[in-house]
């Protein structure tokens, strides 16, 4: 199947050499490219037989690209994160700039984008970039090893990536640099110091380096490849890399993947988008004096890649994407050109580049709409994806504010607490009792604790997160009988409130207790599910509320409960002491409550906050 692949990309342009030796018509090549798309997917045999092994399906969110981070609104910047989990992604793959983390705006947007990805149980990758002039105009290679070193260290510590890219795409680092450029040599030295550095800063996160192929662009695919021949050897380097932006090039990419799994090394595809229309032959002005690209193939293009004529050919590339690595052993497929999941454009307004379109983008991430590429990319995710668990509160199913909201579980907890893991084919009891069912959780140390439900069911499990788990994220790993794996990443925060309701769904009247302490000193308790009477003179009247993730509290002042418009001081917040994983809070509830009729309860620490429920007073 392989060499029938090879033989029909190498004479590709023999179906209509018209198409090869002039720039063809939108519908020839729109028909090109569907014919490469059937040929790769009859290739892999995936198009009948489905899925060979689960991929990671991931997505690029274009506003945390470079500068556009310091220029986009935070609003627009979550919501994008928040509408590549409602197409179903499993990772954010990031590319801030080398210098990002000097920005105080672009840190505080970072931070913010990575937190909302942590709290909604992604993974992450990073790929940083080198702007043009962020190192003065066309900085030497040495300049730029001494800032990369440096920042790529600190990123790896701040975020704890799950995978960080050293390098990728060689020559478009070449591009921004000052000659004489780095050589192969050089950029293997350079990624053979990045990556202990990177490791030392974040022990969990995997390394890697890549490269891209293009039939348009021999002379820089020719230096992609040698710069790939020699990635694949160096022994620091976990995973490769290979962006695939055409559908001319596949015997190589053939041989690149060969190559990594000889070298018992990962590979995975991490940029993708289907090929642009571009003039034949390409414009001079593409290339700088020194060959390399002065723009990109989406500037140039002759229709941009988000016009709404491309729309059923977003799907089906990146359905043969998902094929084709799936049947190829690759670990993940990265949508770099994730825009048209959100908003199509229109003509002369197309390209991911112009201003009218990225207005249009940002307008469907504040109404939270998916189109019909968005909800194709889903339905691969549902395909081709890893098997995912999502870890929220057993006590609040705290949820995250967001146009994309259904989708918006918050993962964010804390160790000692309860949470339930939600998936699918969960292992039970009886798959315990036959054996070679595990469970651990890894935290951003790199230390594993093996971890057992105290509920299971194939859709829930219950589970204590352990006391020791370190601070930020925590990778979460269940294992079947049949082999099959689970995945889940949770953020992990000192504090984590939840607060237990009646109806144990997170909503509606609090699960808690009212205690009145009368002036002889007699008690009655009574349950905060009834309406609450704030009891006689004399009488103290104060409200017990019960649940998780509260005990590490930094101190008891730093708890404060808000009952409908008063914040009251905790009197008491720890373990309830009787059930695993059970906290309590008690609050003294003043007399001026009375005849508030249903207010909400919300429970706060130290910037963490739980909005639980509501009791009649």
């Amino acid at each position: 199947m392989k060499s029938r692949s090879i033989a029909f990309f190498l004479t590709a342009c023999l179906m209509a050499a018209d198409v090869c030796a002039q720039t063809p018509t939108e519908s020839q090549f729109i028909a090109s490219v569907n014919a490469a798309i059937a040929n790769l997917n009859a290739s892999t045999g995936q198009s009948s037989t489905g899925p060979t092994h689960p991929i990671v399906l991931s997505g690029n969110p274009i506003f945390t690209d470079g500068q556009l981070l310091a220029t986009t609104p935070l609003a627009t910047l979550l919501s994008y994160v928040d509408g590549l989990r409602a197409a179903g992604a499993q990772r954010v793959d990031l590319n801030p700039a080398v210098t990002t983390l000097s920005n105080p705006t672009m840190l505080a947007s970072l931070d913010a984008v990575v937190t909302r990805i942590r709290e909604l149980g992604m993974q992450i990758a990073i790929d940083p970039e080198v702007l043009p002039a962020e190192l003065g105009q066309h900085p030497t290679f040495a300049t730029f090893q001494t800032a990369a070193l440096q920042n790529y260290a600190q990123m790896a510590a701040r975020y704890q990536p799950d995978n960080f890219v050293i390098l990728h795409e060689p020559t478009t680092v070449d591009a921004v640099l000052a000659p004489p450029y780095p050589t192969v040599q050089q950029w293997r030295d350079f990624i053979t110091a990045a990556a202990p550095l990177i490791k030392a800063a974040s022990p969990h996160t995997r390394v890697g380096a890549g490269a891209f192929q293009n039939g348009v662009l021999p002379d820089l695919s020719a230096q992609e490849n040698a710069f790939f021949q020699e990635a694949v050897t160096i022994p620091a380097l976990d995973f490769l890399t290979m962006d695939i932006y055409n559908d001319d090039t596949f015997p190589v990419y053939q041989q690149w993947i060969s190559l990594a799994h000889a070298n018992g090394k990962g590979i995975y595809i991490e940029e993708t988008a289907e090929p642009k229309y571009l003039p034949v032959p390409l414009p001079a002005t593409l290339f700088n004096a020194n060959g390399y690209l002065a723009d990109t193939l989406d500037g140039v293009s002759l229709i941009g890649a988000a016009n709404a004529d491309f729309a059923p050919l977003d799907a089906s590339w990146l359905q043969a994407m998902a094929n084709f690595a799936s049947a190829n052993g690759l670990e993940a497929v990265d949508v770099f050109q994730t825009e048209p999941f959100f908003a199509f454009g229109t003509a002369g307004h197309d390209k991911r580049t112009d201003p009218v379109y990225f207005s249009a983008v940002a307008t469907a991430l504040a109404k939270g709409q998916l189109t019909s590429t968005g909800q194709a990319y889903a339905a691969i995710v549902a395909q081709y994806g890893i098997k995912t668990a999502v870890s929220v509160s057993n006590a609040s199913y705290a949820t995250l504010p967001g146009t994309f909201g259904a989708n918006n579980a918050n993962s964010t907890v804390a160790p000692d607490s309860l949470v339930s893991a939600f998936g699918t084919d969960l292992p039970v009891f009886a798959d315990f009792l036959l054996g070679g069912t595990s469970a651990a959780l890894v935290d951003s140390s790199n230390t594993s604790f093996a971890i057992s439900p105290v509920f299971e069911s194939p859709e829930q499990w219950n589970y204590m997160v352990p006391s020791g788990v370190a601070t930020g994220p925590a990778w979460l790993t269940i294992t079947n009988p049949d082999g099959t794996v689970i995945q889940g990443v949770i953020l992990v925060a000192p504090v984590a409130p939840g607060i237990y309701s009646v109806n144990a769904n997170g909503r509606g009247v609090a699960a808690a207790e009212v205690i009145t302490q009368h002036a002889d000193q007699s008690q009655t308790i009574t349950q905060a599910a009834q309406p609450i009477s704030l009891g006689s003179a004399g009488d103290t009247v104060y409200l017990a509320l019960f649940g998780t993730g509260l005990r590490h509290a930094s101190s008891l002042s730093s708890v404060m409960v808000q009952v409908g418009n008063m914040s009251l001081p905790a009197l008491y917040v720890g373990p309830q002491g009787q059930y695993a994983g059970l906290d309590q809070v008690n609050v003294q509830l003043p007399a001026s409550l009375a005849g508030s009729g249903t207010v909400n309860v919300v429970v706060k620490d130290a910037g963490y906050r739980c909005h639980v429920e509501r009791g009649d007073g």
